[in-house]
């Protein structure tokens, strides 16, 4: 018996493109609700929802027990080590228990981080501690689990279908902001916190335990998955050229993100005018998402994606020039809208299923490293030179560097399309 396989898109006969285009709409009839138990998932997940609303608290926690911003800011930085640190082993758990129980067992332990978080006292370390824990609790709720779920039941619209999960992160980056404040000032911070694990309990458990489905679309049969190890992906040199260039685009798209706000005060603008300008972001990230998921399915996958990174070392030289900023932000936000659905893309692409949630576990850490490296080397740079132009044009020449290692991906990706989903059986 020989398991199904999809074809490459190389027929441009009209009768194959009507073929193809009901292939991608039965994919989206038989996986839209592990689509959307992923697209919640990834909102109120580890890179959603903690990440989004850290900001909110800074303030008040800040005024309360009279630690420094800077200071504070170092639960951001616990939050990524404890992703750093997991995220290998939480791959590994999903492809061999499957993507439910892991994500279900995370989303109680991201629940239980918040709640923690919520009783912190005047002691710096217990603040950083509760941020680890929930880093490690909820690492089950990353990206790794969620484009795991979705790239079993999306063949031919693949880059489409991650594109439209992960805009549960600008979802949650537009609406959660304002209603955290609301709850804040009504309430206060601890409510505040509380509310986010009622959240997770209430809404981002029951939608996993009743949508999200561990396996693949049954339209492609039941033969082993096909792809390489762990071990043959990390002998590769396109796997490290992916670490590399996914490293620095998450140095500068983190270090941009986190300095924005001040580097637009710096330039003389409010600091109400400034966070308007930034909340635009969200919008962007969404669009960035969406375009890069319907373009990969049907373009060079690193050609597309190189090109949308790029846009972020433009946003860099505008920066630094104080020239347009709105359009800076909205250039930046295009490219964080591409940069996650991208490293998960081309994984799936170069290395297969079978071992797809371990290496991109290896790959999310890095990534991962980046952004927590990034928005240090700017206040770095900052502090010693008193402004950004300094790491701001470093930037560019980050992202150049690591859109000419995506490019040098294109011809191995294009290839991929060729081999089959899985491997054929006796």
């Amino acid at each position: 018996m020989t398991s199904t396989s999809v074809a490459p898109d190389n027929d441009t006969s009209p009768a194959s493109s009507t073929r193809a285009t009901e292939a991608r709409r039965g994919e989206f009839r038989r996986g839209w609700t592990v689509l959307l138990a992923g697209t919640i998932g990834t909102g109120l997940g580890t890179t959603g929802l903690p990440f989004y609303s850290f900001g909110q608290f800074v303030r008040p926690i800040s005024q309360e027990f009279g630690w420094s911003r800077g200071a504070m800011s170092g639960g951001v930085l616990c939050l990524m080590i404890g992703t750093v640190l997991t995220s290998p082993f939480i791959g590994r758990a999903v492809d061999r228990f499957g993507v439910r129980w892991v994500a279900t067992l995370a989303q109680i332990g991201l629940a239980i981080g918040f709640l923690c978080a919520s009783l912190v006292g005047p002691s710096l370390i217990g603040f950083y501690a509760a941020w680890l824990t929930l880093s490690v609790l909820g690492s089950g709720t990353s990206p790794i689990v969620w484009t795991r779920a979705v790239a079993g039941w999306f063949e031919r619209s693949r880059g489409l279908a991650f594109g439209i999960m992960l805009c549960g992160t600008g979802i949650v980056a537009i609406f959660a902001p304002p209603l955290i404040n609301a709850m804040i000032a009504s309430f206060g911070w601890r409510f505040a916190y509380r509310m986010l694990a009622l959240v997770l309990v209430v809404v981002g458990l029951p939608v996993t335990l009743a949508l999200l489905r561990s396996g693949r679309d049954p339209a492609v049969g039941s033969a082993p998955l096909s792809g390489s190890t762990l071990k043959e992906a990390l002998r590769s040199s396109a796997f490290w050229r992916l670490e590399a260039a996914f490293f620095l685009i998450s140095l500068v798209v983190g270090g941009l993100i986190v300095h924005l706000p001040a580097m637009l005060v710096d330039r003389g603008f409010s600091a109400a005018v400034a966070a308007s300008t930034v909340s635009y972001l969200g919008y962007a990230i969404i669009v960035g998402r969406l375009s890069l998921g319907t373009l990969v399915d049907r373009f060079s996958p690193a050609i597309v994606g190189a090109l949308l990174i790029a846009l972020s070392a433009l946003s860099s030289v505008l920066l630094a020039q104080g020239i347009a900023p709105l359009a800076a932000t909205l250039l930046l936000g295009l490219c964080a809208g591409a940069e996650v659905d991208l490293l998960a893309f081309l994984v799936s692409r170069l290395f297969g299923l079978r071992n797809y949630a371990q290496i991109y576990g290896c790959g999310i850490s890095a990534f991962t490293a980046g952004a927590g490296v990034g928005p240090i080397l700017a206040g770095r740079a900052h502090d010693l030179s008193g402004g950004y132009a300094p790491a701001l044009y470093g930037f560019a020449v980050a992202i150049v560097v690591a859109c000419i290692l995506i490019a040098s991906l294109g011809g191995r990706v294009m290839a991929s399309r060729a081999v089959p989903l899985v491997t054929p059986a006796a």
